[in-house]
């Protein structure tokens, strides 16, 4: 079974209201972690994400709330 490409980032999600920042550890679609954070109730405040390559820990992107496209899967 392969699992290369699955769950590659971790995201850090920072909000506009002074919240504890949100970490997840395992993001297999950057766009679809934002779709979700903006559908919640909970997160919808949520300002910019920082991505992470999940299994070097080295920084790849920031995306923000207001942007016009938020790639899926960026490169590692």
């Amino acid at each position: 079974m392969e699992f290369q490409n699955k769950n590659d980032y971790s995201v850090i999600v920072f909000f506009d209201d002074g919240k504890l920042p949100l970490k997840m550890p395992y993001v297999h679609n950057c766009y679809s972690c934002s779709q979700w954070l903006t559908n919640s109730t909970k997160y919808a405040n949520w300002l910019y994400m920082n991505v992470y390559a999940r299994r070097t820990l080295r920084y790849i992107k920031r995306f923000y709330s207001n942007n016009n496209f938020i790639e899926p899967k960026p490169k590692l």
